[in-house]
């Protein structure tokens, strides 16, 4: 019986393994907050329901390293799938994001005075502690950031490959490194770090709102249609999908906008949770159909060489 041959090249099969490899990373962050919210405490193991605020408290559980290191390997899977569509500079956006969203944590309401920070009930406040963890690791973002887009622009240069998406990205990145490291260390702005970003308040709600919108615009492009010429059209049906998925997407970032703005009004009930489970989900769910849908794509955006690429007039 003959057995059939994989002849994907070693470029294609590590396209799709880390496509893949960020749904799993979704489902891991996902079990992480369910198993928490199970938990009452670890030691003695104690079972209950104890759902967190947000998947961002997951930051003040002993789930905080799953928490942190997935987002941490968001990032660099998305990096690595780099490409010079619309869509893949929209992800490479999404990946400047995700390291902040882990490295600032959220904040807790709690009736005690922590560090430098007065915290009555229905006020956020971060742990003493919390603070210098985040400003050690903005003045690392910051560095990895800018040696990065310099080194990246050196071997642009070296090669002779101008990649437009790319620079676009490298400016963001170096204004988002810029504005946070202004708010951790700028001495007439860090009073109420992490709490100083205007008009969202948070520094970390900030971000994920970021990461989330920039992230609900690449289904909504790929509802009308494949953005480059080398791709795998989607077929009518995963059209279909696309463009609900986009849908509930924006529907999802709505309501995720007014859980937090007016989270104090939801009480008890952990509307941001909710909204960050939907998004997560969604994202997993166009993720998964899409990977699948270029499965067998000759040259995908984070193979394809500079001359195979879209027209410019295609780039973002």
């Amino acid at each position: 019986m003959a057995v059939d041959v994989d002849s994907a090249s070693t470029g294609q099969k590590t396209h799709r393994y880390l496509r893949l490899s960020l749904v799993l990373i979704v489902l891991a962050l996902l079990m992480g907050v369910a198993v928490q919210g199970v938990v009452v405490t670890w030691q003695p193991l104690q079972l209950g329901w104890h759902p967190l605020a947000s998947i961002s408290h997951a930051f003040y559980t002993p789930m905080r390293d799953v928490f942190t290191g997935c987002l941490f390997a968001v990032a660099v899977a998305l990096l690595a799938l780099s490409g010079r569509s619309r869509a893949t500079t929209l992800l490479d956006i999404c990946a400047v994001f995700a390291p902040l969203i882990a490295i600032v944590p959220t904040g807790i309401a709690d009736a005690r005075r922590e560090g430098h920070l007065p915290c009555p009930s229905a006020t956020d406040c971060i742990p003493s502690a919390a603070v210098g963890g985040a400003k050690a690791g903005i003045a690392v973002y910051a560095i990895v950031v800018v040696t990065t887009v310099v080194v990246m622009a050196v071997i642009r240069a070296r090669t002779r490959t101008p990649n437009r998406s790319a620079v676009i990205v490298s400016a963001i990145a170096l204004l988002t490194a810029a504005v946070v490291v202004a708010l951790a260390f700028a001495p007439t702005l860090n009073q109420d770090f992490p709490f100083n970003f205007w008009p969202v308040h948070s520094i970390h709600f900030a971000v994920t709102l970021l990461f989330f919108g920039f992230f609900a615009a690449v289904p909504i492009l790929y509802a009308g249609g494949p953005l480059d010429v080398h791709e795998t059209a989607p077929t009518p049906r995963q059209r279909v999908i696309y463009r609900v998925i986009a849908g509930l997407l924006i529907l999802d970032l709505l309501f995720l906008v007014a859980a937090i703005v007016f989270r104090q009004t939801f009480g008890e009930t952990p509307a941001v949770l909710i909204g960050e489970v939907v998004a997560l989900v969604l994202f997993a769910w166009f993720w998964t159909v899409q990977t699948f849908q270029r499965w067998n794509d000759a040259n995908p955006p984070s193979i394809l060489p500079f001359h195979a690429s879209t027209p410019r007039r295609s780039e973002a």
